[in-house]
């Protein structure tokens, strides 16, 4: 595989760097964050124009086409802007989900949608006490009427749900004991409600309650058979995306704390000059050079059979938990007590990548996983 970027791969990075440079500056980001839905809008709509939101759909649909190294890009970049719209979990985890369920009704109905901007989608599919894993019908079921299905449970940490359009229900199907289906349900349905709450980040998630919606028979995206195979393939892509994410902000806390030592002057000189200090920041670049070697292999076996990209992409989550939380964690202690104030970054970069961690699955769960595959 070849790891050097190809003259449009280049293209892209610089113009969304460019973008999270001059658009989504530490301050512009705060008042987004302090924002009812916790992103913004405009923005949202500024990546359905620039084609972000369908990077790697099909064409017939309105996507373009792209490998997974265009989504990679994007995402490292989100991350060293702290992006709070939920890109990762609508262009990438839903629309991927969508893509690949062999609806061709709710393929031309949602994803076009997606890709213009006028649509976010979320997953609902974790419940209380379901830890991280995927599939969760526990408390959740829809049962067969005459004219489609009728929809009961509860879902909590719904990543923008509380915004989302459309949601991904995994639901058992008639008591059935195959596994989940997954049903596309308006948010604003009667018999659905929603409760809303700020994340570590400022992000927004939602538990949501459903109370006998009715469903039409369209409804209906994935069948028992395959909807297994279906959230597994979504999931691993959107937690190899996280990846790139938690990448990107491992690099800007790099960037921000080398600036800092170079600054800050103690005892006649700048601190960058003591040699401890140069110590700790090569334990940094080291552990962010890990994480990008374990990207690149994740990608590297998107098109392997399933056991062996599993084991990839969990190999390079748990690698990316561990040296994010080693990089952040020196980030702050170099800055010293500036680290910890709400006013300075590198304290909010700490907050984003905490949550990252823990999303799709923690350090523990992937390593646990890696062995279970071996």
């Amino acid at each position: 595989m070849d790891f050097n970027l190809s003259d449009e791969q280049s293209m892209l990075k610089d113009g969304v760097e460019r973008f999270i440079q001059q658009e989504y500056g530490f301050e512009a980001r705060r008042e987004i964050a302090a924002s009812e839905e916790g992103f913004s809008r405009e923005r949202w709509q500024s990546y359905a124009e620039l084609g972000w939101l369908g990077l790697t759909l099909p064409e017939d649909v309105g996507g373009l086409a792209c490998s997974f190294v265009e989504t990679a890009v994007v995402m490292q970049a989100f991350g060293r802007g702290m992006v709070l719209e939920p890109v990762l979990q609508t262009a990438v985890l839903c629309a991927t989900i969508v893509d690949r369920s062999g609806s061709e009704i709710q393929r031309q109905a949602l994803l076009p949608a997606v890709i213009e901007g006028r649509l976010l989608l979320a997953l609902a599919d974790s419940e209380a006490g379901s830890r991280f894993k995927l599939g969760c019908v526990t408390h959740t079921s829809a049962r067969k009427t005459q004219g489609g299905y009728l929809l009961s449970g509860a879902k909590t940490l719904v990543i923008a749900g509380g915004s989302a359009d459309q949601l991904l229900v995994t639901a058992r199907l008639d008591d059935s004991a195959e596994g989940p289906a997954i049903f596309v349900v308006d948010r604003r349905a009667a018999g659905v409600s929603c409760r809303t709450y700020r994340l570590l980040d400022g992000s927004r998630a939602a538990d949501i309650e459903f109370r006998n919606v009715e469903l039409d028979e369209s409804a209906l995206l994935s069948a028992p058979a395959t909807a297994p195979e279906l959230l597994d393939t979504a999931t691993g892509l959107a937690t190899l995306a996280s990846v790139a994410e938690i990448l990107g902000v491992m690099e800007a806390v790099m960037d921000i704390t080398a600036d800092y030592i170079k600054a800050r002057v103690q005892f006649g000189q700048p601190i960058g000059k003591f040699q401890a200090l140069q110590h700790r920041m090569a334990e940094m670049f080291v552990a962010v050079e890990e994480t990008r070697s374990m990207l690149y292999c994740g990608i590297a076996h998107l098109d392997r059979p399933a056991t062996e990209r599993s084991r990839a992409i969990s190999a390079a989550k748990a690698v990316a938990g561990r040296a994010s939380r080693f990089v952040c964690a020196q980030g702050i202690q170099l800055h010293g007590g500036m680290g910890m104030t709400e006013e300075y970054q590198v304290g909010h970069y700490f907050r984003k990548m905490t949550m990252m961690e823990k999303m799709f699955g923690d350090i523990d769960f992937h390593l646990a996983r890696f062995a279970a595959k071996h």
